[in-house]
């Protein structure tokens, strides 16, 4: 007796946004993309899943791609200073530092509390010459981090402010 062979079928957005993470877990950056893009797929508007992929497309070079994630993830999680952050980056591969800059200051509002985002704009400030601005935001960045995140901030700051 034949079997009958059962179409495979795409998990949930959830399913596949697990799967995804998984691969870069192993740094199975292909298996990632696609399961990012399934997810996606199935769910337009996932926001998590959007903004992994997003990251995956500024890794790889495709800087507008990468924005049109982020402003989905930051649509669907309007608290996602990350997501704010990271479009900002991308927009400075497109030579865009006003847009960069309104996003970085937006990741800040968005996500007070994320010592990510506060170094990230740091980093901006510091190529940009704004020093103080840079030292500001490390020091920001300091006080909210875990302590590990923190001793390490505090080693950058202590060269900036030689």
């Amino acid at each position: 007796m034949a079997l009958l062979a059962l179409p495979l079928r795409a998990g949930t957005a959830d399913d596949e946004l697990a799967r995804g993470l998984a691969a870069l877990e192993v740094n199975d950056v292909v298996a990632a993309m696609t399961a990012f893009t399934a997810a996606l797929e199935a769910e337009p508007t996932h926001a998590e899943a959007a903004y992994e992929r997003g990251r995956l497309l500024l890794r790889i070079g495709e800087p507008l791609n990468a924005i049109a994630d982020f402003t989905t993830a930051i649509l669907g999680n309007p608290g996602n200073g990350r997501a704010y952050a990271r479009r900002g980056e991308a927009k400075l591969v497109l030579k865009d530092a006003d847009g960069a800059r309104a996003d970085f200051d937006r990741a800040i509002e968005a996500a007070p509390g994320d010592f990510e985002v506060f170094v990230v704009r740091a980093t901006f400030r510091m190529k940009s010459g704004d020093l103080a601005g840079a030292i500001a935001d490390l020091k920001a960045a300091k006080a909210i981090a875990d302590p590990k995140t923190a001793e390490t901030i505090a080693t950058m700051l202590q060269k900036i402010e030689q």
